[in-house]
């Protein structure tokens, strides 16, 4: 119970860090055992992840102290890169990581960051289409030259890039669907989904969220969807492109929300802990360790956190390589090889 008191007062805390970032503020670089989490927005799920992270730490590291600041995203990578050291832990996705990794992001530079653990349950691409539209896949919108609308995250979002390539794989760039008489439109899944209700576009697609989705069953209760099925093939493309394994999708995961589906192939985005490089072998040993002692904490801070577990937590993690003191933890207690 305290040390869930506590991730609540970190999460809380969150207000006064946002506050100085907003002002320029983003702290030294930290080393030894006092340590830096970088997640996202303060009372997100990434925040409250890297907050229990950050409790366990220094529960099962005496004298170790921690804070933890709203981030996201590529700022996430910015600072635990090797040449910033502005934060030492970092909440990623496996494929943001593997595009730091090996130099394909939007900057075009190459990052120097370790991996931890995986430990979020796989997010899927869905691309959520109302009955009415009648289109059942991506390749009928050509077939049909469909003026097709469809919402997705912001253009910063790995989500929206995600999503992007895929609708590319099947011919469908922005620039072809808005030459049929269709629509892109960039925004948040909120907003997205309301569209969708009032009949003002057709498509929501997200690159990878998980399922079911709180949003997409709502959606369910006023008008019946389906979700579009990706080919194997493309999943195996974009998943290439980003990083990623391939994950199945089973069929009809939204059946009693008003939703079908069959199953389909997708990429798998697993959401995982990234740190400094510099920071030391024992260290990340025993912080790889203070999470797999708290495992079953750390599943009630979140659903999706059931995934974690140390037997798997070193899959998955993108193609950036695991730091040294996570392998020697994961080979010593016998989950890796």
């Amino acid at each position: 119970m305290a040390i869930r008191h506590e991730i609540t007062m970190t999460v809380r805390r969150a207000a006064a860090a946002a506050i100085l970032l907003a002002f320029g503020w983003s702290g030294p670089a930290f080393a030894g055992e006092s340590l830096t989490l970088t997640a996202g927005s303060p009372g997100g799920g990434y925040f409250k992840a890297a907050a229990a992270f950050a409790e366990y730490i220094k529960a099962e590291i005496p004298g170790t102290s921690t804070t933890v600041i709203p981030g996201g995203g590529w700022a996430n990578i910015e600072r635990i890169d090797a040449a910033a050291e502005t934060a030492d832990i970092a909440v990623l996705e496996n494929a943001l990581a593997s595009m730091a990794w090996e130099g394909t992001g939007p900057t075009g530079k190459k990052y120097d960051f370790r991996m931890l653990a995986a430990f979020r349950q796989p997010g899927a691409a869905q691309a959520v289409i109302v009955e009415s539209a009648g289109i059942k896949t991506f390749e009928e919108i050509l077939e049909k030259n469909y003026p097709i609308k469809i919402a997705m995250f912001e253009r910063h979002q790995l989500a929206t890039g995600q999503a992007l390539a895929m609708l590319e794989a099947y011919g469908l760039t922005v620039e072809k669907i808005e030459s049929m008489g269709g629509k892109v439109i960039f925004t948040s899944i909120g907003e997205g989904i309301r569209m969708m209700m009032d009949g003002l576009v057709d498509m929501w697609f997200t690159g990878g969220s998980y399922f079911p989705h709180s949003q997409y069953i709502k959606l369910g209760a006023k008008r019946p969807f389906r979700l579009l099925p990706l080919s194997k093939e493309v999943a195996e493309q974009v998943a290439k492109k980003f990083g990623q394994d391939i994950m199945e999708v089973p069929a009809d995961i939204y059946a009693d929300n008003n939703g079908t589906n069959d199953a389909y192939w997708s990429p798998a985005t697993i959401v995982t802990f990234g740190v400094r490089t510099g920071l030391s072998d024992d260290l990340v040993y025993k912080m790889t360790a203070a999470l797999a002692a708290h495992k079953e904490e750390f599943w009630k801070v979140h659903r999706m956190h059931k995934y974690y577990r140390p037997e798997v937590a070193w899959q998955n993690v993108g193609t950036a390589p695991l730091h040294p003191g996570a392998i020697k933890f994961y080979k010593e207690n016998g989950y890796m090889p």
